[in-house]
């Protein structure tokens, strides 16, 4: 699990026990972490994304991240960014984005490994331009609030 804590600064963050358990656990299959806020669940994700980055041995697959709002596309994205060398790509509903351009996703798959976005703007993906063989295991923040409002 070393190289996963390390930083792509010079910040190593080190997890709490309850959060290297999620992650393994994560590692094994899929799970849902109901986790208080402010109690890692974006540093857990950051791991998982490391490690799946790390053991993927099939062909180029991106990541996605799926946020609620706006503002945590832009606040997880960061952080990603800061915390590994994976390639951020940040996608919301207030950027001008033409969802029917082929070759401006491809150019996004291409450029990079993980797209963090809002969880309608990948619904609106979903109908013109992704294809699920091209998509990695998807990682949800506040599934909760998915499901109230949409």
């Amino acid at each position: 699990m070393g190289d996963l804590l390390s930083g792509r600064g010079n910040e190593n963050l080190l997890p709490r026990r309850y959060q290297e358990e999620v992650f393994c656990r994560a590692q094994e299959g899929n799970i849902i972490a109901a986790l208080d806020t402010g109690s890692g669940k974006t540093f857990i994700s950051t791991l998982l994304i490391k490690y799946i980055s790390s053991v993927q041995f099939t062909p180029r697959k991106v990541i996605i991240f799926l946020v609620p709002k706006v503002t945590l596309v832009e606040q997880q994205g960061d952080f990603i960014a800061t915390q590994t060398p994976i390639r951020v790509c940040k996608l919301h509903g207030m950027l001008d984005i033409d969802l029917t351009d082929r070759s401006g996703w491809r150019q996004r798959f291409l450029a990079h490994d993980v797209f963090v976005m809002t969880g309608m703007l990948s619904v609106r993906c979903c109908m013109y331009i992704l294809r699920l063989w091209s998509i990695s295991p998807n990682i949800f923040k506040s599934v909760d609030t998915f499901a109230l409002e949409h």
